[in-house]
């Protein structure tokens, strides 16, 4: 069981307004990339493609110790495909017509196919009565066991086919249900992801993995009453749980309540201060805000929690990018985040 994520997978990009009047034909791409925990990864790619109609040759380019710079990109749009082993792939767009700064930095955020442990502290787990009382076959449950090895490995098609198989063995088989749904919320399918954790949440509506992972699908689905709603009854009996948290946070950025997002991504990281995507939101809500400090309480937690003097660099070269563009500009900024499977 877990919230996977891409869901979770969580990426949020913020880029510091320059002068117009420096803005040049060639462009350039910063940034690190990091896990949930706050390494750096190690080895990762970025396939990087000119967005155009006629279809264009794409390059792919391998990175280490987490930092990347991708210089002479002369079209309008651009998309960076970031993937490493065992990490979800994420991607980030780019519009340098419409916004032509020369350096764009990002923070990236890279999630793991499963993230067992990330409901702590204040997750109050239950499992229901019904749920107990069932006996599930051993033929069943080593098909589920094997399922998820392969799910966390990355493997999501043999994943898929082993949890099928725990499921014919036994269909009120809940973990197996929820993480079916996990794996089409990868897949950008809402619908067939919801389809499964409804059952699931029949079998064990206390779950709250069962009931983040419907959140996240509804939010997928723009459906964002029903993820609220929702997101709160977690919170009702589980008041410390960040996650649920976040998602009220970035459901309220996305809707451009920036108060109200402030409000919740703030309970997020007073609950759980090593969840980082807690803070590149602040971040964003910050700058949205012309909202100086608050950004700068973000990316200082974030240089302390990585405790790595490469990103260190990074970070200290956007503060004082961001201190710059504040003096210089009374609209500095720009700031957005991307969720892809």
């Amino acid at each position: 069981m877990k919230l996977t994520n891409a869901v979770l997978i969580l990426c949020c990009l913020f880029c510091l307004q320059l002068d117009r009047a420096d803005a040049a034909a060639t462009h350039m791409v910063r940034g690190v990339v990091m896990t949930t925990d706050g390494t750096v990864v190690p080895e990762f790619t970025i396939t990087v493609k000119h967005v155009v109609q006629k279809p264009e040759l794409f390059t792919r380019k391998r990175f280490r110790n987490g930092e990347f710079t991708i210089t002479g990109l002369t079209g309008d749009k651009y998309q960076l495909q970031i993937s490493a082993p065992l990490y979800i792939a994420t991607r980030l767009d780019f519009d340098f017509k419409a916004d032509p700064r020369q350096t764009e930095y990002s923070i990236v955020i890279l999630h793991t196919y499963r993230n067992e442990a990330r409901y702590m502290p204040g997750a109050a787990y239950t499992v229901s009565l019904k749920t107990l009382q069932h006996k599930i076959p051993d033929e069943a449950r080593d098909a589920y066991l094997k399922g998820v090895g392969l799910h966390r490995d990355g493997h999501l098609e043999e994943a898929l086919m082993e949890y099928g198989r725990a499921l014919r063995t036994y269909p009120n088989y809940a973990e197996a249900l929820s993480d079916l749904g996990s794996i089409f919320i990868l897949y950008n399918r809402p619908e067939s992801a919801l389809t499964f954790l409804r059952r699931a949440q029949e079998l064990d509506g206390g779950n709250i993995i069962i009931n983040l992972n419907i959140a996240i699908a509804l939010t997928e689905q723009g459906n964002y009453p029903e993820a609220t709603k929702l997101l709160k009854k977690v919170l009702s009996t589980n008041p410390r749980v960040a996650l649920a948290q976040y998602y009220l946070a970035k459901i309220s950025y996305i809707q451009k309540k920036y108060d109200r997002a402030e409000e919740y991504v703030r309970q997020a990281s007073q609950n759980d201060p090593n969840l980082l995507e807690s803070w590149l939101l602040m971040i964003s809500i910050g700058l949205q805000q012309n909202k100086y400090e608050q950004a700068r309480e973000g990316l200082l937690h974030i240089r302390e929690a990585m405790n790595n003097k490469m990103v260190s660099k990074f970070i200290d070269e956007q503060l004082s990018t961001l201190a710059s563009s504040y003096q210089a500009s009374p609209v500095p900024v720009r700031s957005f985040s991307q969720i892809q499977p």
